[in-house]
């Protein structure tokens, strides 16, 4: 399983109960540094070192028992980690590469190591694309929650994710394993082969190691869960949509049209939010306000009278992808007493997401030759009959949206490390650097200038392409037209870090109850980038696609830390053991200037199998590269149902609309830029709209302070410890944006944050809408340094095992997290909301368990992961949103491995042993959080390892 064997046994209480307090006597053997004990969270070695601060580790063992092909959807189940980017991230913004995130508080806040060194990062976020690790060499990972950035630098603000590989490798080993769901899809494939060992008379050792994994991607219409999904409100279709909007046409002129297919007079009335359709055929029906006339159009999967498409038909739900890795890593004793190291990974990663055909309201004059007759009579009894009109049109005659994205990323590394026998200590000094090259090619685009070209043409663009362009009913494009129209973008970003950095560790002098010991070092870190987008992206010329500029920069740090354990007292009277550690690091950014972090921490074994523990650390993350320097660029962003509590205000049934404050309201609505004629009835069809991003270079660090205080106990001989840690993590002067339902829940007030319902509001200024519709057109959601962010909790992990001398053992262990407050405020004095037990934020009890009996060359065990309750966001910042929540969640896993012989290890195992499908979240059918509970059902998986 996943569990957690943390390092809970007062393993080194018993070895220094069994030596004498006082000094070391003449003639006794020192013990070395190949004795110490190194502990994630702390640069020192040490013989009696446990962790102070809450560490849970888990196996390679575990790891592989889960069947999951990709190291992150193994961790993320332990209910430290909160939602990283995974596999379901299968939207037009997918990559497929997968994060962590440790305590909800942001990949981007905790820092993951690869034998205490820093990986290259994979995103302008400096986050970690952790797949690229070699799996097969990895002997376990350790997970410290709380700060650590005196010990580590900046990030490690929530934690820190230590991956531990083998440092002895000898031999040959191969494993394979294929995975796939019930339902016949998302095959999975892994394979790696690993070779290595000693040379030079044991002097040398070196390790290679290869893996390829390929992972089909899951439609999302594959599901009937998501079936059910009416894939939101929108009238933008392939056949095209035309809005009446306030230049109306006359009644008469509607009733006559509409006569032709049998509607009696006034069946389509003439208001500003009526909808008409074009079928295939090029005649008319009736949209909204009782569909009428549709006459079945393929492309029209749903006919509500809210909606007629539905968006998710070109949608996945798992990303598909192939990934090769290679690690190889050399080391060199040259002499007893200074080792030479070499290490170098790389990893390519191509994944692949699509998205339904991008869409646009498009200017069409009436000269436009194409224009249906009906809709032409109609165009004509206008108020300004000349005027051009719009048609909302989704662009399936140009495919839909493809993102292939590659990435290549390596990192080398070299030093030198010892033993450095004055101190009873080691050194290391070591550089590395790193790369990661992106590649993106999206297909599908639509050029807006040609379109544009084509459209207003006197002959609807045949002179320019064959056949010219019919934006009326179902398009066809002959081949010169999609190469007239349709172009395929390509962008490419590149990320390099580059480390330098010296450490030094060892003893100073002995205490009464033992040795003073310390770390202390020097280091210098640059990270840079820089982006190009394709010409037609940095010229905002593409629909569907977001607008970007051309950005790059870079940040450099130079960091000096020390850090000291002192030991206190030692068998004394409930103080078995009493240790302290202090740790200072001073680091200068070249941008944002200096900062301190420090740390206070203690461990205190009040008898020989009871311990407590407890920190204070002071922590920073400095702005990333992406953070600083990112071009503004545009983005596409749902903002959320009305029903649900959330959306756009201004539509003519909010509940704002009808309260108490209706006339402010309404006010503010108008003074936004809603017409007044269009006020009354207004309606959002669309509950989505453009938002702006940039970087802001006036960033400052920001800064946390994290609290720990935890028990320990281990009864001798008995099989069984428990931990407990409770931790509080306060992030001040958090680095981010707002999210658009952020800023239009606080410039309605409905958060508290408009009470004037005023226009010139902070939040009312980031909205943007068209003149004409009244529509939201654009949210800016700028960088900078909002408000803070505050978690609080107790972890409890519990483990048991039994051991039958040659016949059999049993072993249980738990995980178990209680989260009490997730705060959230955006802006510093602003209102603070708890979002704990939220869908999407982080649940309030979360726990997995397992159960594991081995007998001989057979073992087998039973996994169960828990989700507690949790209820809908809405009721957040609305308490009287009736948007209903999701009830507890069990899932059951079983797996089970049979050694062969001393060659060939089998493995096998059912993930969502009882087919759990998803809830729905909110009150829309076929949604969920994808990312939160199990979207796929049952999940098989087979494995072989074969050693030589």
């Amino acid at each position: 399983m996943l569990v957690a064997q943390a390092l809970n046994a007062p393993a080194f209480a018993q070895a220094r109960s069994n030596e004498e307090p006082a000094s070391q006597a003449p003639g006794e053997t020192k013990a070395t540094q190949l004795d110490a004990v190194s502990v994630t969270g702390s640069r020192i070695a040490a013989l009696d070192y446990e962790s102070s601060s809450p560490l849970t580790t888990v196996s390679a063992e575990d790891i592989q028992a889960t069947g999951t092909s990709t190291l992150e959807e193994s961790l993320n189940q332990l209910p430290q980690l909160g939602l990283g980017a995974n596999k379901t991230n299968a939207g037009w913004g997918g990559t497929g590469q997968s994060t962590l995130n440790l305590r909800g508080l942001g990949a981007q806040r905790n820092l993951v190591l690869l034998d205490g060194r820093r990986l290259q990062p994979s995103t302008t976020d400096n986050v970690v694309d952790i797949n690229g690790i070699p799996s097969a060499l990895i002997e376990g990972v350790e997970i410290i929650s709380g700060g650590a950035s005196a010990v580590y630098g900046s990030d490690a603000i929530a934690g820190v994710v230590n991956v531990r590989l083998k440092d002895d490798f000898e031999g040959v080993r191969l494993d394979s394993q294929v995975s796939q769901y019930a339902e016949g899809d998302g095959t999975t494939h892994d394979l790696s082969l690993t070779f290595g060992g000693n040379f030079a008379d044991g002097r040398g050792n070196a390790v290679l190691s290869f893996s390829w994994t390929d992972r089909d991607g899951v439609d999302y219409m594959a599901r009937e869960f998501f079936r059910k999904s009416p894939g939101g409100t929108d009238f933008r279709i392939q056949t095209g949509t035309y809005e009446f909007g306030a230049n109306l046409p006359g009644q008469a002129a509607v009733d006559q049209v509409f006569a032709q297919y049998g509607a009696a007079p006034g069946r389509v009335p003439v208001t500003t939010t009526t909808y008409l359709g074009f079928n295939d055929d090029g005649t008319l029906f009736l949209a909204n306000k009782g569909p009428f006339n549709w006459r079945g159009s393929d492309t029209l999967l749903f006919n509500t009278g809210t909606q007629l498409n539905n968006l998710n038909q070109d949608s996945l739900i798992q990303v598909p992808l192939e990934r090769h890795t290679a690690f190889g890593r050399a080391t060199f004793q040259l002499t007893d007493d200074v080792q030479a190291y070499g290490q170098f990974s790389w990893s390519n990663l191509q994944s692949y997401v699509a998205a339904e055909a991008g869409n646009a309201g498009i200017s069409v004059p009436v000269t436009n030759p194409f224009i249906p007759d009906d809709l032409r009579s109609i165009l004509a009894s206008r108020t300004n009959p000349n005027a051009n009109f719009t048609v909302h049109k989704r662009f399936g005659e140009a495919g839909p949206r493809t993102f292939e994205r590659d990435f290549d990323t390596w990192q080398f590394v070299v030093g030198t490390k010892g033993r450095l026998e004055a101190l009873n200590g080691t050194w290391d000094v070591y550089a590395s650097k790193g790369r990661t090259d992106v590649s993106e090619i999206s297909n599908g685009a639509v050029v807006t200038q040609a379109l544009n070209t084509l459209i207003n043409a006197a002959d609807g663009g045949i002179s320019l392409c064959a056949g010219g362009y019919n934006p009326f009913g179902l398009t066809t494009l002959s081949d010169a037209c999609r190469d007239y129209l349709v172009a395929t973008t390509h962008s490419r970003t590149v990320f390099e870090q580059e480390v330098l950095e010296a450490n030094l560790q060892g003893g100073l002098f002995d205490l009464p109850a033992g040795e003073v010991r310390f770390a202390t070092g020097l280091g210098w870190r640059r990270n840079r980038y820089e982006f190009q987008p394709d010409r037609l992206l940095q010229q905002g010329g593409v629909i569907g696609l977001p607008a970007k500029g051309a950005s790059g920069g870079s940040t450099s740090v130079k960091e000096l830390y020390v850090e000291a354990l002192v030991p206190l007292l030692y068998g004394k009277p409930f103080a078995h053991a009493l240790d302290v550690g202090l740790a200072y690091r001073y680091s200068d950014y070249d941008l944002s200037g200096g900062t301190d972090t420090y740390k206070f921490d203690f461990t205190w074994a009040l008898i020989d199998s009871l311990r407590l523990r407890g920190s204070y650390q002071r922590a920073v993350r400095a702005p990333s590269v992406g953070e600083l320097y990112v071009a503004a660029q545009t983005e596409s962003n749902s903002y959320g149902l009305v029903a649900n509590g959330q959306g756009d205000q201004c539509q003519a049934g909010s509940p704002l609309r009808s309260g108490a404050n209706a006339a402010a309201v309404e006010a503010l609505c108008l003074a936004q830029g809603v017409p007044s004629a269009l006020l009354p009835g207004y309606i959002d069809t669309q509950r989505e709209s453009l938002a702006t991003i940039a970087g802001n270079t006036g960033l400052t660090p920001e800064t946390a302070d994290t609290y720990t205080v935890g028990v320990v106990w281990s009864p001798d001989g008995s099989g069984f410890s428990v931990a407990a840690d409770w931790f509080d993590i306060k992030v001040t002067d958090v680095i981010g944006t707002l999210t658009s339902s952020q800023v239009l829940a606080s410039c309605f007030n409905q958060d508290g944050a408009n009470p004037g319902y005023a226009v010139d509001n902070f939040y009312c200024q980031q909205i943007q809408r068209n003149a004409t519709t009244g529509r939201i057109d654009n949210i800016f959601k700028p960088t900078y340094n909002m408000g803070s962010l505050r978690t609080q909790g107790v972890d409890v992990q519990l483990d048991w095992s039994r051991q039958w001398e040659g016949v059999a053992s049993l072993r249980a262990s738990s995980v178990l997290s209680w989260v009490d407050r997730y705060d959230v405020q955006t802006l510093k004095g602003g209102t603070v909301y708890d979002y704990v037990g939220t869908v999407g934020y982080v649940p309030e009890w979360k726990a997995v368990s397992q159960l594991r009996y081995g007998q001989g060359t057979f073992g087998a065990g039973l996994r169960w992961r828990y989700l507690g309750a949790q209820q809908h966001s809405s009721k957040v910042t609305n308490p009287a949103s009736t948007t209903p929540g999701v009830d507890a969640y069990h899932y059951f896993d079983a797996f089970g491995d049979w050694a062969l012989n001393d060659t060939i290890t089998l493995r096998a195992g059912i993930n969502n042993l009882l087919d759990k499908e998803p809830p729905q979240v909110g009150g829309t059918p076929g949604a969920t959080h994808a990312s939160t509970y199990d979207i796929f059902g049952r999940q098989y998986f087979v494995g072989l390892t074969a050693k030589f």
